[in-house]
């Protein structure tokens, strides 16, 4: 390539010449004429939420490797966790609560190695939005009619988990530690797919919401039709989360990762004495964990100006400073076979919800539109059941939970109230409907034709 060919496809190239709307305090706003030209700004995700996301499924999958119900006690000693102590049977809180699993997690700083170290697709290394095609950005979310989209960072985060295993006896420390080295490739890389979800920030939602003038929320007080907008113009799945006594609503980038997994230092000790009796028997190992994950979140347009109010400065993020804002969850996977759906049944919405106390509820009105509502009051005032058209599941840690044992629906004001003793896990809810049942019903009940 001739240099004055180089110089002309940077000349044409509409990265090469971005205004960074993103700094407040240098900013000047374009001119009515100079408004076509390329805008961005760039909002930061959160860090600690990815990495409490991962936390949560290797969690997950250590305790899979042991029979169901081993551990009476599971502490995870950590500021970036939910919760700090989940017990799973109440009974043994006045026994010694062995055999317990202690997860210690630690994050590994930026002179860590890892995959593809010091190449501008993991790392800031300059001011690359000058290159073409926005340089190392990941491509994540295109509205063409409304000219813009938005980009990201990708980074490789490791993170570190030291798990601690403490027995009654001798003989089950000596078991434990023969079945993990044959039931483990222990020193060995191995790859565990999984989905992790990045937050998207606030603001950005709200940027998002008015560059397109849609609310996030309807006049019904829904959300169905915003996500619909969302997951029409992305490339990942984006997921959504109400809490339970907050109401706050949050947004992720749902994406498939392969997590590079390595366990090693498999370790027992002689167990502690108590007067003549020696008891609680360790065992430990550590667990790495390195990942793709998100750093900042870039917003690319040619009318960004009139929305970039809305960029609040990175201390004043409500994401960064509310450390109980926002909290890592449990990542649901779930295929369609799962649902397990009728003929005419499809799946209408879905959110996760985490809880902030025993016996918590949350209200899932905004999640229905108005014709499933007006179904729903019909039925109940002519006492016939929803299950004709309406079919609501929830989901705890990826399994299935029981209507009447494990949760209630009140169907009058749309609450569901959990019968939970406990604020660690993540739930799902999932809605699935009869379309043509509904729509049927509507036409009766308006006398329509």
């Amino acid at each position: 390539m001739y240099l004055w060919e180089r110089a002309q496809m940077i000349k044409e190239d509409p990265y090469s010449n971005m205004i960074d709307l993103s700094d407040a305090s240098t900013h000047h706003y374009p001119q009515k004429e100079s408004t076509k030209d390329l805008q961005y700004t760039s909002i930061m995700t959160s860090a600690a939420h990815t990495y409490g996301n991962a936390l949560a499924f290797i969690q997950k999958w250590v305790l899979d490797l042991f029979p169901k119900d081993l551990f009476k006690t599971i502490h995870v000693n950590s500021k970036i966790t939910h919760r700090q102590m989940i017990q799973t049977d109440l009974r043994a809180q006045s026994k010694k609560m062995n055999p317990k699993i202690i997860f210690r997690p630690r994050i590994a700083g930026l002179d860590e190695e890892r995959f593809l170290k010091g190449t501008p697709l993991v790392e800031r290394m300059t001011n690359y939005t000058g290159t073409w095609g926005a340089g190392s950005l990941r491509p994540f979310f295109t509205d063409n009619q409304n000219n813009f989209e938005v980009r990201y960072q990708m980074n490789r985060s490791i993170l570190y988990v030291d798990v601690v295993c403490v027995f009654n006896t001798l003989l089950q420390q000596i078991n434990y530690a023969s079945y993990l080295q044959n039931r483990i490739g222990i020193g060995h890389n191995t790859n565990l797919s999984t989905c992790l979800e990045s937050y998207i920030p606030r603001t950005m939602i709200n940027m998002l919401s008015k560059l397109v003038d849609l609310p996030v929320v309807d006049k019904d007080g829904c959300t169905k039709t915003f996500m619909e907008y969302l997951n029409g113009h992305s490339q990942y799945p984006i997921t959504y989360k109400i809490s339970g006594a907050t109401g706050n609503r949050e947004f992720y980038r749902y994406y498939p990762c392969l997590i590079d997994t390595v366990v090693t230092d498999l370790n027992t000790d002689e167990g502690e004495r108590t007067g003549q009796v020696m008891s609680s028997y360790q065992m430990s190992f550590t667990v790495r964990m390195e990942y793709e994950s998100t750093g900042f979140y870039y917003l690319f347009g040619t009318e960004l100006e009139r929305v970039t109010h809305e960029v609040p400065d990175i201390n004043d993020d409500e994401l960064l400073n509310n450390t109980d804002d926002i909290v890592p969850v449990f990542t649901d996977i779930m295929c369609k076979e799962d649902l397990n759906l009728k003929p005419g049944w499809h799946l209408y919405n879905q959110a996760s919800c985490r809880l902030e106390e025993c016996n918590d509820h949350i209200n899932i009105k905004e999640l229905l539109n108005q014709s499933i509502i007006r179904a729903i009051e019909y039925h109940h005032k002519n006492g016939l059941p929803c299950s004709e058209f309406l079919d609501i599941k929830i989901r705890r840690q990826g399994e299935l939970l029981l209507e009447g044992k494990d949760y209630f629906i009140d169907y009058q004001t749309f609450e569901v109230y959990f019968h939970n003793d406990t604020v660690y896990f993540t739930y799902k809810i999932l809605i699935n409907i009869n379309a043509a049942y509904i729509n049927e019903l509507i036409k009766t009940i308006y006398h329509l034709e």
